[in-house]
Parts: C-alpha cells; structure tokens; sequence
C-alpha cells in the first residue's frame, strides 16, 4: 500500500487511541498549543551552544516552515514563519514540501535546503536558502536550485533529504508511480542520490558537484552519476545515524510489505523485483546477476500500511533506548528495532498512542526527544510511563522499587516494598505476554526486599536480548508492573 492511500483513507481512522495496560511508553501531545497542518518534517536548530538553541522547525506540506521554541508551554503568538513558498508547491496527493536539511556549517554559512514538489508541469526541486543573519527567517531571495526533475505524478515522490558525512547531501526520490523506474539507472527516479552542493556565494555553476566514490562516477553506460543506491519504491523518510554513519530508509511498500533497509553505496534493493522480502508480482523475478540487497526488516499489513522512518536513538531522557532504531507506521504502531549488523534484528512495541503518524524528528541536544507528527494536527513526544516504581517510597503500600541494574547483563536485582507480611511472587513477561519467569519468593515479611533474575527462563534456557515486564504479586494478586531491559 502506498502512503498516498493510507493519506486518503484519513476519515476511516481514529483520532486518537489509548496505549494499552500496562505499556511503558507513551505518545504525549509535545505542544498542546499548537496545532500543524500535515507536518511532514521536524527539525531542530543544529547546534546547542548557539544563542538560537532549542528551536525546532516544522514542515508543513502545503510549503510553510514554521519556527518556534522546542517548550511545552509554547503559544501561538511565539511560532513565527522561517520560509513560506506556498506559491511554488503542489501540495496535492502525496507532493507538496516535503524535506528540510541544514548544511553542517549552517551557523556560519546560514546556508538549508528543501525538497519540494511544484504545480503543473509537476517538477521535484531541491533548492537552496541562506537565512538571515539572526537565523529567524529565509532570504526568499537566496533561493538558489540545485536539482529540477521533471515528473508525471505527484505520488511516490520521496522527499527526505539530509546530510551525511563529508557535508555531502542525500536525496530520497520515489519512482513516480513507474516501477520499472527502481530499476532504470539512467533516471533519478527510486533512488537515493548523493551529491556535493555548490556553496559559493550567489548562484554558482554548477549547482553540485558528484561526490569522488559514488558508484557511478564516471560511467561510460549513461547512468546518472548521482545515484548512491537504487531500487526503491517510495522511501518516505531516512536518516542517517550520527554515531555510526548508517543510512537507514523506509520503503513504503505495495500491497504486501513494509520494510526498512540500511543502505549502502552501489546496492539494489530490488523494486519492483522484489517487495520486501519475496518476488513482487506480476513482474517476473528475474533476480539472476542482480546482487540484490534484501531488507533488515519488514512487515506485512496485518501489522500497519505504511512505514514510516525513523532514528538511531542518542538521546538522555531515554537511556534504555540508546543504539535502538525507533520508527513507526502511519497507523499508529512504533517500534524499536535492535540490529547490531551481525545477529538478527529484534523488534519489540514502543508505543500505540497515536495515530495518523507522518514523520518522525529528532530535538535538541542533549535530549534529543523523539517527535512524531500525526494528521491529527499535533506533534507527539515518545516518553516514559509513569508508574509506582517512579515515584518516592510509601511504608504503607506493596509496590516495586525498580530493578538495578537496567539495562542489565547477564543479572539484575528486582527490589520491592512489603506494607505488610506476605507471600510474594515476581513473574516476568515478555512484551507480547508470554510469561519467561516466575521468581517465588514465599513468605516476607514487611519492610524492603530484592529478587535476583539472571536471565533463566521457566524452561531452564535463557531469555534472548529485549524489553521485558515484570509484576509484583502480593498474596497472589498484582500490585505493581515495571519494565527492564535485557541486553546480550
């Protein structure tokens, strides 16, 4: 399914729906004051020493990007408008403004770039602004166009763009509904493509320039040397990881699966060949010299309809999410996905608290907040669930005290509280709710106790890497749930 049906489909939705029991992870409304008109892309100023710090920037389709405090309590009155060039967008269907990438140097070159789609004759463009010396608003006069792609439709357009190492910047463009366009290398189309801007002052030529080391640098064939990997469909939205360099796109699939790639120089990832991890039909699956690259991970639609890309995790707020790939579907599941590049990735439930997801951002340093747009309007933060464990300690009631360490490998230690003598029992489950353990601790009396798990399961075998609850049974009846993290 394509993100443009899903899009569609807005009205057969829910607006909004609640985490189940027991979840640890919640979508909270980021900025109740404000509401976005389809926010496709969400920015933060890129440099926390900086006297602008703390702002964030929020695409909206229709080709407005609104600037305004990254604050709970923000108003209306302190969003102000960075660059509005809804003049120049088709924002119907599935096009309209749709990236934003600031250059690294961007605090002393003030120079951004966006990729936007334009009204008829139908053009992807990747343009380039320089802000104002208070970094407040765009030089509408700077605007400066770097790539201009004549398209047939407003679908399947891509349109994340950001910068990677060497200041080089990466372009995510979908086929334009032409599948055989994944694998035709001498268009832009289903591709991402690399490329090194121009950043003379003024309107130099040429507007970029081919990176040295793109896989078809200086072919003799007519490939378009901007290419970095091919064979995609729609890769809605990427990013790539500051820590490691890790090219991670999301390609929105076609009637069966959802997947996520990490993308490397020269690979096929095999549209309209192969969707997801199977032959796509009626094509036939010629796969014979390809050298396909399958993806890490995907999902059919029973679990969602359209992925939506995410990010590495390197934020403080959230230390047991460190190294995770957090991303999500335009229905409203978001996961983590665990994948060290050796052993199966693993992928376990974050969050179902929204719905109408459309892009994920990334705050400010050092938190580093997790930002997920929805078509209802508003912007959500991943954040923890409060639960007993959380708050300070009462005498007077059973509850757990959290459990150290966490994460944990191989062993942690459960602590709880009794208000009373009792018969205790700690059992713990899986995120799906399989039961892995249960630690019976029998008769205790009151007062502060711990119960060491190393990892053993009723089975006698071990519990793989992942996210587990755990639950406090008082006399055989639940008073409390947590959650840990074991890692391997």
């Amino acid at each position: 399914m394509s993100i443009r049906r899903s899009i569609l489909w807005l009205p057969l939705f829910a607006a909004f729906v609640h985490s189940p029991a027991g979840a640890q992870y919640q979508l909270e409304n980021a900025f109740p004051n404000l509401t976005f008109d389809f926010a496709v892309d969400i920015q933060a100023f890129p440099y926390q020493s900086f006297e602008s710090h703390n702002r964030l920037y929020a695409v909206q389709k229709a080709g407005v990007i609104y600037l305004f405090p990254e604050d709970v309590q923000v108003t209306p009155a302190q969003r102000t408008v960075f660059l509005d060039i809804t003049t120049e967008v088709e924002a119907g269907s599935e096009a309209g403004l749709l990236g934003l990438a600031f250059h690294p140097n961007y605090v002393v070159n003030r120079f951004f770039f966006v990729y936007y789609v334009t009204p008829f004759p139908y053009r992807g463009i990747v343009a380039r602004y320089q802000a104002t010396a208070d970094f407040t608003a765009a030089d509408p006069s700077s605007k400066h166009i770097l790539l201009d792609i004549p398209k047939d439709n407003l679908n399947h357009n891509g349109g994340q763009i950001a910068f990677g190492p060497g200041s080089l910047l990466y372009v995510a463009m979908g086929d334009d509904v032409h599948s055989p366009n994944g694998q035709d290398l001498d268009d832009l189309f289903g591709s991402i493509l690399r490329i090194a801007p121009n950043l003379s002052p003024g309107f130099p030529t040429p507007a970029y320039a081919i990176p040295n080391g793109n896989p078809f640098q200086g072919n003799s064939s007519g490939f378009r040397e901007e290419i970095y990997a091919y064979g995609f469909r729609n890769p809605w939205r990427f990013s790539i990881d500051p820590a490691t360099g890790n090219l991670w796109v999301a390609d929105v699939g076609e009637n069966t699966y959802e997947e996520i790639d990490i993308v490397e120089s020269g690979h096929n990832y095999g549209w309209p060949l192969m969707e997801g991890p199977d032959c796509f039909q009626p094509v036939p699956c010629d796969t014979a010299g390809k050298s396909l690259s399958l993806p890490i991970e995907f999902y059919d639609h029973s679990e969602g309809s359209a992925v939506i890309g995410g990010h590495v995790y390197h934020g403080t707020r959230l230390p047991e999410l460190e190294g995770l790939y957090v991303f999500a579907d335009f229905g409203g599941a978001v996961w983590t996905l665990d994948y060290d590049g050796v052993n199966p990735p693993v992928r376990e439930d974050l969050a179902t608290s929204a719905s109408l997801l459309l892009t994920i951002g990334v705050g400010s340093p050092p938190k580093r907040d997790l930002y997920l747009s929805s078509a209802d309007g508003s912007i959500y933060r991943v954040s923890r669930v409060v639960t007993n464990a959380d708050r300070a300690p009462d005498a007077n009631e059973s509850r757990l005290l959290g459990n150290f360490p966490n994460p944990f490998n191989p062993a942690t230690t459960i602590r709880y509280q009794l208000a009373q003598p009792s018969r205790v029992a700690i059992e713990i489950v899986s995120v799906k709710g399989a039961r892995m353990r249960m630690l019976e601790q029998g008769a205790r009396d009151a007062g502060i106790h711990g119960a060491p798990w190393r990892g053993e399961t009723d089975a006698g075998g071990r519990a793989a890497s992942g996210v587990y609850f755990y639950r406090l049974l008082v006399d055989g009846v639940v008073r409390d749930s947590a959650r840990m993290v074991l890692v391997q």
